[in-house]
């Protein structure tokens, strides 16, 4: 995957630049290559979400941006097919570095490395399906929809990877879930409890799954409808 790659091994100052930000900085938004010359943008260190305005004007969260991950894939597109009315922003959830990279040379690097292209594309793909399954259960129950998150922000961080208990980051707190959700902060603090009472949620300050192999358990049992659902 590529958070396994070293990007500042292998783009070069000659056709990257780094720039450090601060929890709650705005690394990167939609349009901003219309007016800068065109470069992809990778999260050296920290994380980061991408969040789209409502037509009150809020901003609101739309996904997660691990350490590792490629944002400010529109500079990618050859012709201006993206619709007119697509906003984004991407906003930092601690402090951290970003490195910005050459459209050009960027694209000549995935023609030449195929490995690489398809590292980059699995990305992409994966991405697309986590936010593409949180549509399809926007009107699920919050502790369906909180569940799903926890898996996906797992994964996506990379916190998988070991046994036993998973501490998530401070950032991950009732208000994050509720916005990622599209829930009213009281429905995630019941769906949280509930998922406490079940033995999945160990703490809520920090949030602590018990495991990852019992948060894909709780899934599957939605999924056979013996889950456990709050009213």
């Amino acid at each position: 995957m590529v958070h396994t790659i070293n990007f500042s091994d292998i783009f070069s100052s000659d056709y990257s630049s780094k720039i450090s930000f601060k929890k709650g900085d705005i690394i990167h938004s939609f349009r901003a290559y219309e007016e800068k010359p065109p470069q992809m943008g990778v999260l050296l260190k920290g994380t980061a979400v991408l969040e789209g305005p409502t037509s009150e004007g809020r901003w609101m969260i739309n996904a997660l941006i691990a350490q590792q991950a490629i944002f400010g894939m529109e500079s990618l597109l050859e012709t201006k097919t993206a619709p007119e009315l697509t906003e984004y922003r991407v906003r930092a959830l601690e402090n951290g570095t970003a490195l910005f990279i050459d459209r050009e040379f960027f694209l000549n690097y995935l023609y030449a490395n195929p490995q690489f292209f398809h590292l980059v594309l699995d990305d992409v793909i994966v991405r697309y399906l986590f936010t593409a399954k949180n549509y399809k259960n926007i009107n699920q129950s919050p502790i369906i929809k909180v569940t799903r998150i926890f898996v996906e922000i797992i994964e996506l961080l990379n916190l998988h990877q070991s046994d036993g208990p998973i501490v998530l980051p401070s950032y991950i707190n009732q208000t994050f879930l509720a916005d990622y959700c599209r829930s009213s902060r009281a429905r995630i603090t019941e769906a949280l409890e509930a998922l406490r009472k079940n033995g999945l949620l160990l703490s809520k300050r920090p949030i602590t799954i018990s495991s990852h192999e019992n948060l894909l358990d709780q899934v599957d049992s939605f999924q056979t409808g013996n889950g456990l659902l709050t009213k």
